[in-house]
């Protein structure tokens, strides 16, 4: 009998999405996970609207750098990006409402919604600090976590149990105030931790 080999947890990265809140398409959640992707209701488009008012090829997302980049493709019911029809490449911000046709979704980037506070800023505030204190070894675990170690490497990369990684994981989840990993890591980004 083989051994089974372990795979090694994927990096978590935050990803930009479109939320979806009216309509059929209420609730639904479209990762923007390419760098460049066609969006429309014909199904070789990257992302899917399944709405017959949404041309079959109605606008191209480009992510380039930090911006995240909207172009209509001649859609026949236009691309709008806060009520304002564009006419060329637009680029989207963290809370912009985007269009496609009658169809309305909210552009959420995580990256972008920590650095919005810092953007609005005309004059430097002394640094606070806001986020939770982390003992070294928590940090060792945060850290390792974010790199896509499994608790099984972390245990044996810190020279400690599964068990003892699966109880700093949890002190971690509590002071950050979230439920897995993905979420932990998330935060911590958000809060300068990583």
């Amino acid at each position: 009998m083989e051994p089974q080999q372990v795979q090694k947890a994927q990096k978590i990265v935050p990803v930009p999405t479109l939320h979806f809140g009216e309509g059929a398409l209420a609730g639904r959640v479209v990762r923007l996970d390419r760098d460049v992707a066609t969006i429309g209701r014909r199904d070789d488009n990257a992302y899917v609207i399944p709405d017959p008012r949404v041309s079959r090829l109605h606008a191209e997302i480009r992510k380039e750098a930090s911006a995240v980049i909207v172009t209509d493709l001649g859609s026949s019911a236009g691309t709008k990006v806060n009520g304002e029809e564009i006419h060329g490449p637009a680029v989207i911000r963290h809370g912009d409402r985007v269009s496609f046709g009658p169809v309305t979704a909210t552009f959420e980037d995580p990256a972008a919604a920590s650095q919005a506070e810092d953007a609005t800023m005309v004059f430097e505030v002394p640094k606070v600090e806001t986020g939770p204190h982390l003992s070294p070894r928590q940090q060792q675990v945060l850290e390792l976590m974010a790199e896509g170690m499994t608790n099984s490497e972390i245990g044996e990369q810190l020279g400690v149990t599964e068990r003892t990684v699966k109880a700093y994981a949890q002190e971690l989840y509590d002071k950050l105030g979230v439920r897995n990993r993905a979420g932990a890591v998330a935060e911590a980004a958000k809060l300068g931790l990583l």
